[in-house]
């Protein structure tokens, strides 16, 4: 093979490579299930929830039209964002455009969130006002906090806890409500089995970006906290009759792309079993 041919064959694999990562890193896809319990009230059989994770500022389409039209698809009864909306590494233009999207979230449906490790290391000043922000574009914080969520009587009880880099079960545990159906929001998914026996009924995490790259008959590659081969990367964690959710994310961060991992908008359907 001469080197002039040889030459254009590796353009050609270098350009079907940069094709295919930006494909990877830009193609949103959508992925739904169902949750079924006992406990769920008759009165949200059905309930609709859309879960975001680890946005990182990350923007697809102009003024993220293309991420609105598909959650706005799904005709959700709550949107919720399990942390790292912002990216703590890009303190700017990104920042402006996750908050836009939290307001445009919050136009389609009530919207909570709370907190990943990337809110959690700004500076206080920043933090306090960025908080401040999202309250005032209609975004319910749930930080170390429970929302009733009331139908015919019945209610979901919508928790949230900080992102501390650990998971306190006696704090959560103090939020949980007997007598309703609980669901926890937290950024850390491999806590995953502690939501459950603190008494959650579905937990939803994101803060592994799905593995990062996943590879065939393997999966995920490597997530923080877990490192490489991660227990919980991405779908459906049971415990019982319970689980957590994990979502892949939808942005980057410390590494900037994906492979066979593309970023992932959650549906999830609640069905009284």
């Amino acid at each position: 093979m001469n080197k002039k041919l040889l030459g254009k064959i590796c353009i050609c694999a270098a350009a079907a490579a940069a094709a295919y990562l930006v494909f990877e890193n830009e193609a949103l896809t959508l992925t739904k299930y169902e949750f079924s319990s006992t406990r769920l009230p008759k009165e949200f059989d059905g309930f609709k929830i859309v879960h975001l994770s680890d946005v990182h500022g990350k923007s697809f389409g102009r003024d993220n039209s293309r991420l609105l039209a598909l959650v706005s698809g799904e005709k959700p009864d709550i949107i919720v964002i399990s942390g790292d909306l912002i990216d703590g590494r890009r303190i700017g233009k990104e920042t402006e455009t996750a908050l836009d999207l939290a307001e445009r979230l919050a136009s389609v449906a009530p919207t909570y969130f709370v907190t990943g490790n990337h809110e959690e290391k700004l500076p206080d000043a920043l933090y306090r006002e960025i908080m401040t922000r999202l309250g005032g574009l209609g975004v319910t914080l749930l930080d170390g906090r429970a929302k009733k969520i009331e139908r015919g009587g019945s209610a979901l009880n919508l928790c949230g806890v900080f992102d501390s880099g650990y998971f306190d079960k006696n704090a959560a545990e103090a939020l949980v409500s007997p007598e309703a159906f609980n669901i926890l929001l937290c950024h850390r998914p491999q806590f995953a089995a502690e939501f459950a026996a603190a008494g959650f009924d579905l937990a939803f995490s994101g803060h592994a970006h799905g593995g990062q790259a996943r590879l065939p008959f393997v999966g995920g590659l490597i997530a923080p906290d877990q490192l490489f081969f991660p227990d919980y990367y991405e779908g459906v964690y049971r415990f019982g009759d319970r689980a957590t959710i994990v979502s892949r994310g939808i942005g980057n961060s410390l590494i900037p792309f994906r492979v066979n991992n593309r970023p992932e908008v959650v549906s999830v359907t609640l069905k009284r079993k």
